[in-house]
Parts: C-alpha cells; structure tokens; sequence
C-alpha cells in the first residue's frame, strides 16, 4: 500500500482533536449540547475517515 495525500494525515487528525475537545466541552451543557457534541464528532472525523478510504480506493 502507498499512502495517498500524506500532508492530509495531520490536516485531518487536528480536525478530529479539535472536534474531541469541542464535544468534551458541549457535553456539560446538558441534553442539546450531547446532541450537539454527537455531531461535531462525526462531523471532525469525516476527513479523517475519508483520507483513510482513499488509502484503499486509490490502489
């Protein structure tokens, strides 16, 4: 396997902090801020998620 957009790695993984220690901020804000932190996770971890599909895609 040969890694594709190696300069994405960080890029996204910064992301994907970013949104863990945003939703570790939400969550103290009750009920719409669990909801809230729910989807800023899956929204900071879609560059990750898609940078590891194009690893496999691009083979």
């Amino acid at each position: 396997m040969r890694l594709v957009m190696p300069w994405y790695f960080p890029l996204a993984t910064l992301a994907a902090w970013l949104g863990v220690r945003a939703a570790r901020d939400l969550r103290t804000e009750g009920e719409t801020g669990r909801r809230n932190a729910l989807w800023m996770l899956v929204l900071m971890f879609l560059p990750l998620f898609f940078w590891l599909i194009a690893q496999f895609i691009s083979d």
